[in-house]
C-alpha cells in the first residue's frame, strides 16, 4: 500500500480533470457518494470494484483500464482513483510492540499542489530538445522562434497540471494543452493522444519560461537549411559576376542600352534559383540604369558606383559557398511567414506612398501599439516590373480586416485587432482570420508617444543609430526598418533644395545645437513635401516623423509625415 500511497500522493483534481475532463471528474463524485467502490487488491496494478465493472488502476494512471466500453479514462477509472486515494490516505498505520504509533501528518493541498507541479515542470525542463524539433519541424519552429521575438507568449499556469493557452491561429479559436506527469499522457484540445505539434510547442514555452532553453539556442535550432540547386545558383552566380565586371570594364558612357534587358533577365534567373535578395539587386540595379540612360535628374553616378561594388562582393560571396546553409545566408527568402500576434491596440501615425526599384509600388501605414510601444506596417504593394515602366495611378484601397473605412482613413485612428498576425518584422497580415473594430480618433499625446519622441539629437543617436548596429551596409538596409521616430527641433535653418542632385535638406539642431539633417529626394510623390519644407518659416512648432540613418557620419532623416504646431500637452 505503501507504493500506492506515494503514487497517488500528488494526485489531484486538477491532475484528475487533465487525464479525462471536468464532466467526467463531477460524474465520478456523484458516483462516489451514492455507491462506493469496494477496493479487491493493491498490488503492482490495483483491483477496484465499481458497481458491475471490474476497474484495473496502473501506473501511470493514464493506462488504467475498465471493462465498460469506453475507449479513454471513464468515470469508473476516476471513481477507482478517487477510492484508492481515500483509502491511502485514511488508512491508520499498524503499531508494533504494544505502542501506539503516532498518526502520520497528512500533507495540505496546497504543498500537494507545489510538490505535483514541481513534479511536472521537473520533467519539463528535462524533456529533451530533439523530439520537440522532430514532431514541430523547421515552420513550426521558427514560427515559434518568432513569436518569441516579437514579445509575443501564451497563458502559463502552474498546478499539478501545467496548463498552457497557445495564441489562437484564427479568430474565435483556442488550443489548450494540458501537460501531466508523465508528459506522456498530456492532454490536449486537438484530442491527439501522441505527441502533437501543440504539446511540443506547450514543453518549448515552458522551458523558455522557466529559462533552462535560452532563445538563442532555440533559434539555432529552427534554422531552416532550404534546399537548392546546387549546379543552378553556381551557373547563377558565374553569369552575375561576368555581367558585373563587364559594366565596369565599359564604363558607364559607353554602356548600350541592351545592359538593361541582361539585368532583368539576371533578376528573373536569380529568381528561379531561389535567390530572392539577388533578383531585388538586379531589379535595383535595372532601374538605376532606366534612371541614366532616361537622365533622370536623381541619377548620381557615384551612388550607381557603390551599388554595383556592394552587389559585386554579394556575388563574389555566393560564388564561394559550398554548400546549403552558406548559399541559404546570402539569398534570403521571397516570402515571410505570418505568426499570431494576439490582440492588438494600434494608432495609425503615418503612411507613406512608395516605389520600389524591385520593381513594386504601393502604400505603407505605421501604426504604433498602445501597450507594448512597439511599431507595426501594413503594406499594399503592387508589381509593376512587368509593365515597361509605365506607373499606374495609386489606387484608392479599402483598409483589410473588416473594419469599412478607407486605406488613409486608418491615420490618426485607434483601431483594436483580434487574432491578428505579423511576421518577424511586425508586418501585419490582411487575412480573414483577423477582425478588427475602430475605436474612435486619436489626438497626438506626447505621453503615447514614449520611446519614439526626442528633443535631444545626442539621446536620438545613442537610442536609435547606436541600437541599429548597423555595418557597412547601413545605407541599403536603413529602408527596411519599420520604427519611425517623433523628432521635435529647438530650431532649424531654411530648406535648401539642389537642383544637380533634386535633392531637398534641410538642418535641425536641438538645444545643445546637435544637427540633424532632413533629405527628401525630388519624385512625384515627395514634390508636395518639398514645397511644404522650403515654406515652412521659424515661427511655427513642427514635429517630423521619420527615419533616421547614419551617412558620411551625420545624423539624417527622411520624413515621412510633418505635424504643424505640435502640442507636448
Amino acid at each position: 500500500m505503501s507504493d500506492w500511497k506515494s503514487r497517488l500522493a500528488d494526485v489531484d483534481d486538477d491532475y484528475l480533470v487533465g487525464i479525462s475532463n471536468k464532466g467526467i471528474v463531477k460524474r465520478a463524485y456523484k458516483d462516489k457518494e451514492e455507491a462506493a467502490a469496494e477496493i479487491v487488491s493493491m498490488e503492482e496494478e490495483a483491483s477496484v470494484q465499481v458497481g458491475e465493472e471490474t476497474v484495473t488502476v496502473c501506473f501511470p494512471l493514464g493506462e488504467s483500464k475498465c471493462t465498460c466500453p469506453s475507449r479513454s479514462i471513464c468515470r469508473h477509472v476516476i471513481q477507482a482513483i478517487l477510492t484508492l486515494r481515500e483509502h491511502c490516505v485514511t488508512e491508520e498505520p499498524s503499531s508494533s510492540g504494544g505502542e501506539e504509533a503516532a498518526p502520520e501528518e497528512v500533507p495540505q493541498e496546497e504543498d500537494m499542489q507545489t510538490d505535483a507541479s514541481s513534479k511536472i515542470c521537473k520533467e519539463i525542463n528535462e524533456y529533451p530538445l530533439a523530439p520537440l524539433k522532430k514532431v514541430l519541424g523547421n515552420k513550426q519552429l521558427q514560427t515559434l522562434v518568432n513569436q518569441v521575438m516579437s514579445g509575443i507568449t501564451p497563458q502559463i499556469q502552474y498546478a499539478s497540471v501545467v496548463t498552457v493557452r497557445l495564441l489562437a491561429q484564427e479568430a474565435g479559436s483556442e488550443i489548450v494543452v494540458k501537460l501531466l506527469s508523465p508528459i506522456e499522457y498530456s492532454a490536449c484540445t486537438c484530442h491527439k493522444k501522441e505527441m502533437c505539434v501543440h504539446k511540443a510547442a506547450a514543453i518549448l514555452w515552458c522551458k523558455l519560461d522557466a529559462k533552462t532553453l535560452a532563445i538563442e539556442e532555440l533559434a539555432e535550432s529552427a534554422t531552416e537549411e532550404r534546399s537548392y540547386d546546387m549546379e543552378k545558383v553556381s551557373e547563377a552566380a558565374v553569369q552575375m559576376e561576368s555581367c558585373l565586371e563587364e559594366l565596369f570594364a565599359i564604363g558607364l558612357s559607353r554602356t548600350s542600352q541592351d545592359a538593361s534587358d541582361y539585368l532583368e533577365r539576371l533578376a528573373v534567373i536569380s529568381h528561379n534559383a531561389g535567390l530572392a535578395r539577388f533578383e531585388g539587386y538586379f531589379r535595383t540595379l535595372f532601374d538605376s540604369y532606366g534612371k541614366y540612360f532616361s537622365r533622370n535628374a536623381v541619377f548620381q553616378a557615384s551612388g550607381l558606383m557603390g551599388q554595383m561594388t556592394r552587389m559585386y562582393r554579394r556575388v563574389k560571396l555566393l560564388k564561394q559557398a559550398k554548400d546549403n546553409a552558406e548559399v541559404e545566408q546570402y539569398a534570403g527568402e521571397f516570402r515571410a511567414d505570418y505568426v499570431p500576434a494576439g490582440k492588438l491596440s494600434l494608432i495609425g501615425i503615418a503612411m507613406e506612398h512608395f516605389e520600389s526599384q524591385m520593381g513594386y509600388e504601393g502604400e505603407t501605414v505605421y501604426f504604433l501599439e498602445e501597450n507594448t510601444k512597439k511599431w507595426y506596417t501594413l503594406t499594399n504593394a503592387r508589381p509593376v516590373f512587368y509593365e515597361g515602366g509605365r506607373r499606374r495611378v495609386p489606387e484608392k484601397g479599402q483598409a483589410p480586416w473588416g473594419i469599412g473605412i478607407a486605406l488613409e482613413e486608418l491615420l490618426n485612428t485607434r483601431i483594436c485587432l483580434t487574432a491578428a498576425k505579423c511576421d518577424e518584422r511586425r508586418r501585419l497580415s490582411s487575412s480573414q482570420d483577423t477582425t478588427g473594430e475602430v475605436l474612435g480618433k486619436w489626438k497626438p499625446s506626447l505621453s503615447e508617444l514614449s520611446g519614439w519622441y526626442y528633443e535631444d539629437f545626442g539621446t536620438l543617436f545613442s537610442e536609435q543609430i547606436g541600437r541599429q548596429q548597423k555595418e557597412w551596409l547601413i545605407w541599403d538596409s536603413f529602408k527596411e526598418e519599420a520604427n519611425l521616430v517623433f523628432v521635435n527641433p529647438d530650431s532649424f535653418e531654411k530648406a535648401d533644395f539642389s537642383r544637380s542632385g533634386q535633392q531637398l535638406s534641410q538642418r535641425l539642431y536641438d538645444k545643445a545645437g546637435h544637427e540633424l539633417i532632413l533629405e527628401v529626394t525630388y519624385s512625384k510623390e515627395e514634390a508636395g513635401t518639398i514645397r511644404y519644407l522650403e515654406r515652412l518659416s521659424e515661427g511655427k512648432r513642427p514635429c517630423f516623423i521619420g527615419k533616421v540613418y547614419l551617412k558620411e557620419g551625420r545624423i539624417r532623416m527622411r520624413p515621412v509625415m510633418v505635424w504643424e504646431n505640435f502640442s507636448k500637452q
